[in-house]
């Protein structure tokens, strides 16, 4: 379950540094997603132990090329799952919006892909959402072929 937690918080981390128009401290990703500062201390520290993150006490957290592909990935899981719910359960936008966040962690690439492919390779999600293309998705090369 602790495992869990810690993905669910550095995916929320991850998802606040690609999405920020401004470079962000553990200060500001602790009052953006209101967590104490020490867990998101922890969290920037085993983010940048996994290669993730550039980080330096008091200076801003940067993403690293594997952090930025993490974080489109995982965001596209969730908008896949999104648009799941909402197709095949009727779930409306908003409701499958937070659904999705909720579990997007607990699915395999493979099983995304399968998603992607079900919904023609979609590069929106209902909610208006871009979906955007992990290294880890293989829809492009399906696409062209």
């Amino acid at each position: 379950m602790v495992k869990i937690l810690e993905l669910d918080l550095d995916y929320k981390v991850l998802k606040a540094l690609f999405r920020s128009e401004t470079p962000l401290k553990v200060g500001d990703l602790s009052k953006r997603l209101i967590f104490p500062h020490s867990t998101i201390g922890s969290c920037v520290k085993r983010l940048e132990d996994n290669g993730h993150v550039i980080y330096t006490r008091y200076k801003p957290v940067f993403l690293t090329e594997k952090g930025k592909n993490l974080a489109i990935e995982l965001i596209r899981h969730s908008r896949l799952l999104e648009m799941l719910l909402i197709n095949e359960l009727g779930l409306d936008n908003e409701i499958a919006h937070e659904e999705s966040e909720k579990f997007n962690l607990l699915f395999s690439c493979e099983t995304i892909n399968k998603i992607c492919r079900k919904y023609n390779h979609p590069k929106e999600c209902p909610c208006g959402e871009s979906i955007l293309t992990s290294q880890r998705c293989n829809c492009n090369e399906e696409v062209q072929d």
